[in-house]
């Protein structure tokens, strides 16, 4: 890759603009104006040149230098005029076809190329500017591109290579001659984010874009630049709205970064970032992203994934010499933080709780609730507590609550699907933790995803349990709400049973985020409940299936 940018630099071509009056147009008449005055702006430029350069270049060199195309002749090129209003000319995307000339005005022994007039350039006098210009030969094949020096577009690293790169300002005044250099390079699809035209489209579809690069780590610390691929889509609807589904059919962006191993003698592993597009239309538009590393096999593995939006990408802090948006991860234990801010959080497998089969005993479980099963053989009995009935503000894990207290509901009803954990309400106090989860090391915005089921197993009085999901994050912690809620308004599960419910949870600070539920009710009556299969992930496709009322509910 080196080599070819060497090359480049030496391939830039020069391309003369010139405009002059159009027939068309005269001074005012006797009779008034006659409009104003069309100046024509065509493309002349000894084009060929490329072909002599290339020749000479590969003669200076030991090793030889690809050509930069295998049809290197123009035919034809696209321009793009804007006004001074910033509107594109005739709306766009101008073909003008390029025709050889027998005058070897240059003296150089080459063909010489100038295009037909073209009639969407018959412009009004005025300040103008050429935001771009390519070269394409008979097949259609991008041949030439003149480079661009701002990042509006996309990276534009390129621009060094030429004397004035796009975009260029233009004044045409009528009656007269105006000649602008525009240079060229050697068009090359695999450095095509280089240009500075990734992201062009004259439709004006907003875009913005972002670049990410790698590094990963041994168990010695040693540094080594990451060959990845990156995956990113579009949210159909927002989590909670709908369900999602993250295919590679459906993917906006699904790439990997160039990546040289240094399997060859004398070089070294190096690799370049991803960059990539994103739409920018009104309003917050927001992404689900994965980065999956590739080992030396081809093996892709996950290793971060996370939602972001379009103004998470306009960060300034992305900007690199104010022009490139980089964020950089770092795979391995050795390696360090990713870049701040954050935009996608590690991968870490699916917290999953579903309480077993046959007894359970939870030592580690964070609660203000008691373990009723005393001696761990999965029920309450006078072996647990002698002569004592059920108590108030307890827990036990089973599959039959009835054997915490002979009026709850027995097992084997419909979704049921083995052990559960039941809690008996307790009026004595409230606002008491009934479960607590915890995630690993977040960055302030980095999102998780929460879900459970819960039933009712109070019979026969009407569940007025209530719940609270709070969770926070960070130093100093501050605890924001997720859901606050009594169980029976929650739509029903098909069983008729259970009711599933999600939360999305959005880490405000950067540390562990801390979840807690917690119970609000303080009535000592019917409020008592079991819950199932706790899930808590980064993907929010778990939330996929749930009622779209019983997402962070509030009743």
């Amino acid at each position: 890759m080196r080599n070819v940018k060497i090359y480049l630099a030496f391939v830039a071509m020069a391309a003369m603009l010139f405009t002059s009056c159009s027939k068309e147009d005269s001074a005012d008449g006797p009779d008034g104006p006659k409009g104003a005055e069309m100046v024509a702006l065509s493309f002349k430029g000894a084009l060929s040149d490329f072909t002599k350069k290339v020749t000479t270049k590969q003669a200076e060199e030991e090793a030889p230098i690809p050509e930069c195309s295998d049809n290197p002749t123009p035919d034809h090129v696209m321009v793009g005029v804007k006004d001074s209003d910033g509107n594109w000319v005739s709306g766009g995307e101008i073909r003008i076809d390029v025709i050889p000339v027998s005058i070897d005005s240059d003296g150089d022994g080459a063909t010489n190329y100038l295009t037909f007039e073209a009639d969407e350039l018959e412009l009004e006098e005025g300040n103008y500017t050429l935001e771009y210009f390519a070269v394409y030969n008979s097949n259609g094949d991008l041949i030439l591109m003149a480079p661009r020096s701002d990042n509006v577009y996309g990276p534009a690293n390129f621009y060094n290579f030429v004397e004035s790169p796009l975009p260029q300002d233009i004044e045409l005044q009528a009656g007269t001659k105006h000649y602008q250099e525009v240079e060229v390079l050697c068009y090359d699809e695999q450095e095509v984010q280089e240009y500075g035209y990734l992201f062009f489209d004259f439709e004006e579809v907003p875009l913005t874009y972002i670049c990410i690069f790698g590094n990963e780590c041994d168990e010695n610390g040693r540094h080594t630049p990451s060959h990845f691929r990156v995956k990113v889509w579009e949210y159909p609807a927002l989590p909670g709205e709908g369900n999602v589904a993250f295919t590679d059919a459906n993917a906006l962006v699904n790439g990997t970064n160039d990546f040289n191993n240094g399997e060859n003698e004398g070089e070294v592993t190096q690799a370049d970032p991803l960059c990539f597009p994103l739409p920018d239309r009104d309003g917050e538009n927001w992404f689900y992203g994965e980065i999956y590393t590739i080992d030396e096999n081809g093996v892709e593995t996950l290793i971060r994934r996370g939602d972001f939006s379009d103004e998470d990408t306009k960060n300034p802090a992305f900007e690199i010499d104010g022009k490139q948006k980089y964020w950089h991860f770092r795979e391995g234990p050795f390696c360090g933080e990713d870049s701040d801010p954050c935009l996608l959080s590690s991968v870490v497998e699916d917290w999953v709780q579903d309480f077993g089969t046959g007894v359970v005993d939870l030592t580690d479980l964070q609660t203000d609730y008691i373990d009723v099963d005393t001696n761990s053989d999965g029920d309450y009995t006078n072996a647990d507590s002698p002569g004592a009935t059920a108590p108030f503000g307890g827990y036990l894990i089973t599959n039959d609550p009835s054997k915490y207290y002979d009026s709850f509901v027995g097992a084997n009803q419909a979704g049921d699907d083995g052990n559960m954990i039941v809690f008996d309400g307790s009026p004595d106090a409230s606002d008491r933790v009934i479960y607590t989860m915890e995630t690993p090391e977040l960055c302030a915005g980095d999102t998780y995803f929460l879900k459970m089921r819960l039933k009712d197993i109070s019979t026969p009085d009407v569940n007025n349990a209530r719940l609270r999901v709070h969770y926070r994050s960070g130093n100093p912690e501050t605890a924001t709400v997720a859901g606050n809620f009594a169980i029976d308004p929650l739509a029903k599960d098909a069983d008729g049973n259970w009711s599933t419910v999600g939360f999305i949870l959005t880490a405000t600070n950067d540390g562990s985020m801390i979840i807690r539920i917690r119970d609000r009710e303080d009535d000592n009556s019917g409020n008592d409940f079991a819950m199932d299969d706790i899930v808590l992930s980064n993907d929010p496709m778990i939330l996929n299936g749930i009622n779209a009322a019983n997402i962070n509910p509030s009743n």
